[in-house]
């Protein structure tokens, strides 16, 4: 009896440390959300002006190829091919500018997401507004998790299948006195920073349709 009473002894530690290993485990395998990355789009001037006039740039007919103009023509739209005018142009960044200038792009970590986990539902609950004009995610794109490349994934199934990825969305008119909200509960962003250049590359912003 006192040599079982001792092997227990003996044992006890062990079988602690084997529990206490499984628990870190299960803890390791939960879903969570991190942060990384909270960015303006509008602090760096001189990327937001290039990003600006590359994006007018890239929409006026004048700068089209010649297939894609021929397009149009088949397709009954020809009178959309004159090159923009002064005013064209300045509408074009007023209309980027009323979107971008106090919009956000946030860069989350996420890990061992489960089937609860829904991009639609980062929000910014604002309550001063009906819950229909809260704002929520926009323009999202899923990255490898160092964020260096895009992350390639099936359409159909919208979220990546991997166990740990980045995904980058904006939120527009963004309030930093107020909470985000997320599929597992209210997230802490850092401190906002310009948009880094690896973004405005593999995630460029795009307007609302």
């Amino acid at each position: 009896m006192k040599l079982r009473f001792i092997s227990i002894l003996f044992m006890l530690p062990l079988m602690i440390g084997l529990a206490q290993a499984q628990v870190g485990m299960e803890a390791d395998k939960s879903p969570s959300l991190k942060v990384i990355g909270l960015y303006s789009l509008s602090a760096d001037k001189e990327a937001y002006s290039r990003f600006i006039r590359e994006k007018i740039a890239f929409h006026d007919p004048a700068n089209f190829s010649e297939e894609h103009k021929a397009l149009f023509r088949r397709l009954g739209r020809g009178d959309a091919l004159h090159p923009f005018t002064d005013e064209d142009r300045k509408e074009w960044e007023d209309h980027l500018r009323h979107h971008m200038d106090d919009a956000a792009m946030l860069e989350v970590l996420v890990s061992n997401p489960d089937t609860n986990f829904d991009v639609g539902a980062f929000v910014q609950p604002d309550p001063s507004q009906a819950e229909s004009f809260w704002q929520v995610a926009w323009n999202e794109k899923f990255l490898t998790s160092d964020g260096e490349k895009l992350l390639e994934h099936d359409r159909k199934s919208k979220l990546p299948d991997v166990k740990q990825y980045r995904v980058v969305f904006v939120i527009h008119f963004w309030k930093p006195d107020l909470p985000l909200r997320s599929s597992y509960g209210e997230l802490a962003p850092p401190s906002i920073q310009p948009l880094p250049e690896r973004l405005w590359r593999l995630a460029p912003y795009e307007l609302p349709s």
